[in-house]
């Protein structure tokens, strides 16, 4: 957690609570996929966004519906357009309360794949 915050300047603790705030209380950014056990394992470090699939209020697995990149600045690349107004709260409102690196919303594919849908209609 120390390498990604030193790095990138991120508030873990808040983009976490955020997440929490803006997707529900048991949604999750400290997800990633483990290679060794084939499925998705809590991560210290923000990675995946993710929302519980749950079967009679079990949680089965995990929808993931974005990814967080730190390559190129600090990155919320979203995956599902259902989630794009929360997204953009979420995004505004930690670019609101840090004093340090920013966070960018890419919804590109997002977008695009609106676009289609509204054409299509």
């Amino acid at each position: 957690m120390a390498e990604l915050q030193k790095a990138a300047g991120v508030n873990v603790p808040l983009l976490e609570s955020l997440v929490k705030t803006h997707f529900g209380p048991e949604s999750t950014a400290k997800l990633s996929w483990s290679i060794t056990k084939g499925r998705y394992v809590r991560s210290d470090l923000p990675r995946r966004l993710a929302v519980p699939q749950k079967l009679f209020g079990v949680c089965l697995w995990w929808k993931t519906i974005g990814e967080f990149s730190d390559n190129i600045g600090f990155r919320l690349e979203l995956w599902r357009p259902e989630y794009l107004r929360h997204a953009e709260a979420l995004a505004a409102e930690y670019n609101a309360k840090t004093q340090g690196t920013k966070l960018e919303l890419s919804p590109g594919s997002v977008a695009s794949a609106a676009a289609q849908r509204a054409s299509a209609a």
